[in-house]
């Protein structure tokens, strides 16, 4: 499995050696990826017309999975691990007469990009004589098969519902790697927004080439 341009390549390798007395013919080799719902994500043909007696061939069967297409049809590809199934079914004809087939399900891991995100709560510190500073962890796992970059927005609402500060980060996260970071937000320094602004809820926002998705709302206080 490899991942390319917004894709994950599944490639099969298949040797086929005819070391029987009869010429094979129409050898072929479908792969149908579904996700746990069982809607069909990708489907992918291969063949080869002619396997002479005595010669063996190698086949190279390659499905295509487009990310995209996988992370838009659910959240839960986002930030939770599954396992994609793939119905692999092979066959061919024997002796221009004889046709035969055989078929079997696979079990692909799909491995979350922002497996086990979570904001800790914030921390509040004097700034200056008029703000104060907010500091808001972040982290996530990629556990996904390929690397990807983007931007993090997180809108800061205090108990009152009110909008008390706006921060965003790049990164750039490589596959099977941690990310953390501490985002920053300044919010006035008053008696009432320093005791609406203990307890809120964070809107989060991803951007990247392969989703957008937001707001994922967390609760904080």
């Amino acid at each position: 499995m490899v991942a390319s341009e917004g894709k994950l390549i599944f490639s099969l390798p298949i040797y086929i050696e005819n070391g029987g007395y009869c010429d094979l013919k129409d050898f072929q080799l479908a792969t149908v990826f579904s996700d746990t719902k069982g809607r069909v994500i990708s489907s992918a043909k291969s063949s080869v017309p002619l396997i002479p007696r005595g010669e063996n061939v190698t086949l190279v069967h390659n499905a295509t999975l487009n990310i995209e297409d996988i992370l838009e049809s659910a959240e839960q590809y986002l930030f939770n691990d599954a396992n994609l199934t793939a119905q692999v079914a092979a066959g061919l004809t024997f002796a221009d007469f004889l046709p035969a087939q055989i078929s079997t399900n696979l079990t692909l891991p799909w491995g979350a990009p922002l497996y086990n995100f979570a904001i800790d709560s914030p921390s509040f510190s004097q700034f200056n004589a008029t703000h104060s500073i907010v500091n808001v962890p972040l982290s996530f796992e990629n556990h996904a098969a390929f690397e990807f970059e983007g931007t993090i927005r997180v809108v800061l609402f205090d108990s009152a519902d009110s909008v008390i500060g706006e921060s965003q980060t790049l990164f750039h996260v490589l596959k099977y790697a941690p990310f953390s970071e501490d985002l920053e937000f300044y919010v006035p320094l008053n008696a009432g927004s320093l005791a609406t602004a203990q307890r809120g809820r964070c809107n989060v926002y991803f951007s990247t080439a392969l989703f957008e998705y937001g707001p994922l709302v967390i609760p904080y206080g």
